[in-house]
This record gives structure tokens, sequence and C-alpha cells, in this order.
């Protein structure tokens, strides 16, 4: 490009020299030589504002020239204050996102790749499991637990779950239990029973009386008979207590368990003891050694599941995912919904980091050298200054013949 408008500038220097010899002799001449003069000029005048943004012309330091290399510094702030405003604003980032669909996208891709991911996954969760501090970790476990039970009335929570367990009767089962329990309790230790009555008898052991039993065979046969009487009686009560849902012993016990629902939410004694047992639960040593133990224990397992390549782990793993895709593409509303975050997340970010791309723009440009600056700016676009140069030339030539006009018409 630069030969070509060097060559027509040449071009017009021959036209205007040969012009100025044969106008004499020929005076229509005059015409291409006024074009080929006012052509020249203009051809002089774009070459050298062309080769002044980049450089001195001809190595002169003219004022006014080499302008690129001259205001880097102000070009680099300019360039990076451009990007920034017409290409990082909210509106502009909004709308070359509006079509796009993350969400699709991601679940298209993760669902056709499940068993690369789940691959990946379980080759890396081993070395990221290795690399964390288990003390580090049980003591950021063990502050988070503080801190969220810290803030949980304990009583009224009590309460609340007490409530939701008994609703609907639910208690009925536990206490069909407990009495089954009690009852399998007084035939296993009908023995321990009777020997317990025994020593109760106000009768001394070992006393013969004359023709009669001992002593000790009276208190046997006592406490065998009240023995078997009570646990007769108390088995009863239990087998009808479990029998009839109407019976006292079941009224009472709901009537009891209510109480004690309403009691946990609103009394300030059980509020009281239940924030004495959650500090005592709280600062106990044995409940950070507890979080350890149980942090080693689950990275073990894991560990376990992920050897050999995974094995079961990754088919969870890439059974989950493929799940999980499944999910948001049966959920059209949960994939807009996630996509307007993604979105809005992506360009909040932008915005609250516009200073550091508009700096970073900044300090590239002026790192570079000054020279190949230029360089660069001129390969990128030198060819189309170079038509700049022809289009000068040209135009003057067209400039010239109209002033020639004006002198043959006006004098």
């Amino acid at each position: 490009m630069k030969r070509r408008a060097l060559g027509l500038l040449l071009a017009m220097v021959v036209v205007y020299v040969a012009c100025r010899v044969w106008v004499s002799s020929w005076p229509l001449l005059s015409w291409p030589n006024a074009f080929a003069e006012a052509a020249i000029v203009g051809g002089l005048a774009d070459w050298f504002a062309v080769v002044a943004l980049f450089r001195h012309p001809l190595g002169i330091p003219i004022p006014h020239t080499a302008i690129l290399p001259r205001r880097k510094e102000h070009i680099a702030k300019t360039v990076a204050g451009f990007v920034v405003e017409n290409f990082l604003s909210r509106e502009v980032l909004l709308g070359r996102m509006a079509k796009f669909d993350f969400v699709a996208h991601a679940v298209g891709w993760v669902r056709r790749e499940a068993a690369f991911v789940a691959g990946n996954l379980a080759g890396l969760l081993p070395r990221l499991l290795d690399s964390l501090d288990g003390a580090a970790v049980a003591t950021v476990l063990h502050g988070e637990i503080v801190r969220q039970v810290a803030n949980l009335p304990l009583a009224p929570l009590a309460g609340k779950l007490l409530g939701v367990l008994t609703t609907g009767g639910r208690h009925e089962v536990l206490l069909d239990e407990g009495l089954r329990l009690a009852g399998q309790l007084l035939a296993e230790h009908r023995e321990a029973i009777e020997e317990a009555i025994r020593k109760e008898v106000p009768l001394p052991d070992y006393l013969l009386l004359p023709g009669l039993l001992s002593l000790e065979q009276i208190k046997k046969s006592i406490a065998t008979w009240v023995a078997q009487k009570l646990v007769d009686r108390v088995h009863l009560l239990l087998t009808e207590a479990a029998s009839s849902r109407m019976h006292p012993v079941r009224r009472r016990f709901t009537q009891r368990v209510e109480r004690l629902v309403e009691e946990l939410q609103v009394s300030p004694e059980y509020l009281q003891k239940g924030e004495e047992l959650k500090q005592e639960l709280l600062s106990n040593p044995m409940l950070f050694e507890h979080i350890g133990r149980a942090w080693t224990e689950l990275l073990r397992y894991l560990k376990g599941q992920l050897q050999g390549g995974g094995g079961r782990a990754v088919e969870v793993i890439a059974d989950s995912v493929e799940a999980l895709g499944a999910a948001l593409e049966a959920d059209p509303a949960c994939g807009v919904r996630l996509n307007v975050w993604i979105k809005e997340s992506a360009c909040a970010w932008v915005q609250t980091h516009r200073p550091q791309f508009e700096e970073a723009i900044r300090e590239t440009i002026e790192g570079w050298d000054a020279a190949e600056l230029s360089r660069k700016l001129e390969l990128e676009v030198g060819a189309d200054l170079q038509c700049v140069r022809m289009n000068g030339t040209l135009i003057g030539g067209c400039v010239g013949l109209l002033l020639h006009l004006c002198s043959k018409l006006f004098g």
C-alpha cells in the first residue's frame, strides 16, 4: 500500500514536470498541470499527516509529530476508559447475555459428560481431602456449631419438637413400647423382687421354733406371695393400660406430655435449665474431640470409597450429576431463575471490578515500548492510512482543476 501511494505521488510528479515542459507548446496541458500540481501538494500533506501519527517525518523533530509515542500514557488512559465505559457497562453486558441460556448449556454438557465429570471429581477429591488440615477443619466446625447452637433457645425448641412428635397421638406408640418393656422387666426380675421383699419382712433369719418351720422359710413364703401378688397386679395394670386407649394411666400420661410441651415453651424455669444444659454442653471439651473424631471417620470413609478410581463413588457422583441435570430440565422456572442470578452476579462482579479492568488495560498499554506500539498500530491501520494518502492525492488534483477553472473564468 505504501508503494501504491508513493507510485501515485511520483506519477503526479512526472505529469507535472511533463506539463511544465510542453505547456508553452500545448496550452491545453495547463489543465493536467493544475491537476498534477495540486495532487502533489495533497499527497505530500497527507503523507506528512500519516507519518506524523507514528514518528517524526524524515526524522526531523517537528512539533506535534510522533503523536502516538509521545502521548502513549494519555492514549492508554483514554483507551482503557473507552473500553470499560462502552464494553463493560451493565447495559451492554446484559444485552450481550440476554439470549444466552447458561443453565441449558451447562446442563446439556454435564449430562453428556456425566461420566467424565464424575471421574474427574472422584480423582480430585482424594487430593483435596489430603490437603485439608484436620485440626483446622475441626476448629472451624466446632466454632460454627457453637455459634449456631448458642443462638438456639433449647427448651422451646425441645418443646416444639416434642409437640410435633406427639401430634396425632404418636406418643401412644412410645407408651405402648414402655408398657411392654415394663411387663417384660417384671417377669424377668420376679426373683429379685421376691428377694427384696424377703429382706424387708421384719423377722430374724435362722431362728427355729420348736415343732414349727424356720422363720427363714416363713419369710420366703411371705415374700413369694407378696411378690406374686404385686407382680400380678402391676402386670394386670400394664395389660389394661396397653389394651385400652381410655385407661386412666394413658390419660394421665397424655396430660403430662401436653403439659410438658407447654411448659418447655413458656416456663422460665425450663428456659433457664435449657440454657444451663446448652452452655454445659458447648463448654465441654469432649465436644471438640467428638467433632474431630467424626471428621476423621468421615475422611476415612470417603477415602475408602474413592480408592481405586472411585468405584461405586464414581457411579454415585455420575447418577447425582445426571439427576441434577434432569431436575433442572424438568423445572424451566428454576432454570430461568438461575440464569437471571448468573447474569446479575456476573454483571455485579464486573461492575465491582471495573477500576481493576481499566487499570489493567492502562498498565498494559503503558508497558508497551513506544516504538513497538507505533509499529503495531501502523501495521493494523497503516493500509487504510495509505488509502488516505491516495485519496488526498486525487482529491487535491480535483481541487487544483477547480481552482484552475475559476482562474480562467474570473481572470
